[in-house]
């Protein structure tokens, strides 16, 4: 039994590594059997020198022949590689074992900006096969994706486009990708965007995927499929994925915060929302127990998730889900916590007839012109606010790979963008 890691293939302008890693896996088989689903693995998004999703893979392959399976892997890596692309460095890993150090490996590629050189010396270290190009960035990647391990997994089902239309408009039926999702909704997500009534499982790219569905099991991945028409598939793979489970995110402390990374953050608001130009939303949020404070936005391609930023006020207590990035955390979902008592002063009312007092002049409070009563006070009434206590999300448009729709957030109290 070998394993096999991937990374950095890809580039702006075309092909793909999960295209790649299907291409590899077939020839593969000709030598052997692909043990279980083949691991679609998201790393740190906050990266800069990603090329689009930052997406490794890995799978395992049962073989006699480890050699001539190095080989096949080669091989495929030089033909289905952009090499052009300024940020295309493909890494390729061989393990036959995976030793506990790889599950640490992952765990900060999850969380951290790695060297090369990092992956370099742990390879070096165990002995690992290895394959690498240009600036050879791709064996982080490779080297995390066979380490990885999922505590909460979900699965993808990516069909990838015949060569001949790569580059092409892609031709889907939406109205039939909207009776899949009617059909399988909430056990697959991020198919369509409701509130921006658009199909959203299909990348713009020149790439060779056609479409991916994402869901809780390759079973309801399959069901949505057969509901969907579209042009004919070259091939289709189900890979288990870190996608949709917030396996990015550390609970941190706001003064603690490190650039680059992702977190879930504790704090009252402290000064309310504010729009600047390009409708960006802007807040700030104090720590509970200290003086560090932090901004929150919610950008304009967060939409409609921007009108409940809106209503936040001073003095609610929210968590906040996202990557900070120039001192800034770029909000993906948010509880509100709790929420703080809003109130508008007003004349008080009679006692006897309920009718709203008038002012009796300056300082000499308040008086009913037709029962004569005397009041000295205004009274506060509560202002109904126009959010409630619970979790709010970005819509599917704007949502990152590995961020954990509503949907699958069991016993809290959720406010689905849907």
């Amino acid at each position: 039994m070998i394993s096999i890691g991937v990374d950095d293939t890809d580039s702006q302008e075309g092909l793909c590594t999960t295209y790649l890693a299907a291409v590899m896996m077939e020839r593969l088989r000709e030598i052997g059997e692909i043990v279980g689903f083949p691991k679609l693995v998201r790393l740190n998004p906050s990266v800069e020198f990603k090329t689009r999703g930052n997406a490794a893979i890995a799978f395992s392959l049962d073989t006699d022949l480890p050699e001539k399976a190095k080989e096949i892997a080669l091989a495929t890596l030089l033909e289905l590689s952009d090499f052009t692309g300024p940020k295309t460095n493909p890494g390729l890993v061989v393990a036959e074992e995976v030793p506990p150090e790889l599950s640490g490996f992952y765990r900060r590629a999850l969380h951290e900006i790695l060297e090369v050189t990092e992956a370099v010396e742990v390879i070096e270290g165990l002995g690992l096969w290895s394959r690498s190009f240009k600036n050879r960035q791709g064996l982080v990647g490779a080297l995390a994706a066979i380490g990885a391990y999922f505590p909460d997994e979900t699965y993808e089902l990516l069909a990838y486009r015949e060569e001949k239309r790569w580059g092409t408009p892609r031709a889907i039926d939406e109205e039939s990708v909207w009776r899949a999702d009617e059909l399988t909704y909430p056990r697959t997500w991020d198919t369509v965007d409701h509130h921006h009534k658009k199909v959203v499982f299909a990348p713009h790219s020149n790439d060779p995927v056609l479409f991916g569905i994402r869901g809780e099991d390759p079973g309801t991945l399959r069901e949505a499929l057969e509901e969907i028409r579209a042009e004919p598939f070259e091939r289709m793979v189900i890979y288990r994925t870190n996608q949709g489970t917030d396996a990015h995110i550390s609970r941190g402390d706001i003064a603690g915060v490190v650039e680059e990374r992702s977190y879930r953050l504790r704090g009252v608001v402290s000064e309310g929302p504010v729009a600047i130009e390009g409708g960006h939303i802007f807040f700030s949020l104090k720590a509970e127990d200290e003086d560090a404070s932090i901004r929150c936005a919610a950008f304009e391609p967060t939409k409609n998730f921007r009108d409940l930023v809106r209503s936040l006020s001073p003095g609610d207590l929210v968590e906040v889900y996202g990557a900070v990035k120039k001192g800034t955390v770029n909000l993906e979902k948010m509880e509100v916590v709790s929420l703080a008592e809003m109130a508008v002063e007003e004349a008080p009312p009679c006692p006897s007839c309920r009718r709203r007092m008038k002012s009796a002049g300056r300082g000499q409070g308040y008086r009913c012109r037709r029962c004569k009563t005397l009041a000295g006070e205004k009274v506060k009434i509560p202002l109904r606010r126009e959010i409630e206590e619970g979790f709010y999300e970005v819509p599917p448009s704007a949502r990152r790979h590995l961020s954990k729709p509503l949907v699958r957030m069991k016993g809290r109290k959720v406010h689905p963008s849907r």
